[in-house]
């Protein structure tokens, strides 16, 4: 079962230049490795497009290259461009919003830059696609699209050992649970922020993840419509939510990204 672009008044024709971010938060290839840190912390983007002195786009940065270049003991006064994935899926300012949307789904990316003549002019990420869908009645509920055993964590590990799980399994956001009960959750750039505030970040490292998980969670039931889900995620500026019954009970995870498969 999926729904149609058009039932949330996108025409698949449209330019994507007409929902992509414009003037997007950018970095240069030859800012530092902190202060690309502090732009991600500050901005709560976990992307940031990088470009050259003249505006070409040359590269991506996210969350997870920063995590992973810190576990690598990557010394962060070096460049930005040393850690910067340069092979990019991007699209173009004109081309066609059907055409965008599967190459997001072909991809598996959450945001693609968009380039006019290989400048920079945006980017478009999988919440503009899928926010559309909150005004509207998604026809599906939470349970048909979550995912039904998602990868946890307990309260008790360490920081150090939450990082290093979000940056093995590529799972951006993770959720805590104690007794089968949801006490939190914990997301790359949740991480990243606590790194980029704290000067002596090695010596918190040991400390129980318990110490900086978010403790209030939103979350949604599995029997409500997708649309609640994305009100929750649009409301907050979430990509994903935690699924959880009456008594706390972790059921499942639902993503923009699980949303966006079922758009067509």
């Amino acid at each position: 079962m999926s729904i149609e672009l058009e039932k949330a008044g996108l025409d698949k024709s449209q330019k994507i230049s007409t929902i992509a971010q414009l003037n997007p938060s950018l970095c240069k290839d030859t800012d530092s490795i902190k202060h690309v840190t502090e732009t991600i912390s500050k901005t709560g983007h976990r992307r940031i497009p990088i470009v050259s002195r003249r505006k070409k786009f040359i590269g991506i940065i996210t969350a997870m290259d920063i995590l992973d270049a810190y576990l690598r003991k990557q010394d962060f006064n070096e460049k930005i461009s040393m850690i910067m994935t340069r092979d990019v899926i991007f699209c173009e300012k004109d081309d066609a919003i059907g055409y965008v949307l599967q190459k997001f789904k072909i991809s598996r990316r959450g945001t693609l830059p968009v380039l006019h003549k290989s400048k920079l002019v945006g980017i478009v990420t999988e919440r503009e696609m899928v926010k559309h869908f909150s005004k509207i009645n998604f026809g599906m509920k939470v349970e048909e699209l979550m995912t039904r055993k998602p990868f946890i964590i307990k309260p008790t590990i360490t920081i150090l050992d939450a990082l290093k799980t979000i940056v093995n399994t590529h799972y951006r956001r993770l959720p805590i649970v104690d007794n089968k009960k949801l006490v939190g959750f914990i997301t790359a750039i949740d991480i990243l922020n606590v790194m980029s505030k704290n000067n002596n970040f090695s010596s918190k490292l040991s400390e129980p993840i318990e110490s900086i998980m978010i403790k209030n969670v939103y979350s949604v039931k599995k029997t409500e419509d997708v649309s609640d889900a994305i009100k929750i995620m649009e409301k907050n500026g979430i990509g994903g939510l935690p699924v959880a019954d009456e008594d706390n009970t972790l059921e499942g995870l639902i993503t923009e990204r699980d949303i966006l498969e079922e758009i067509v």
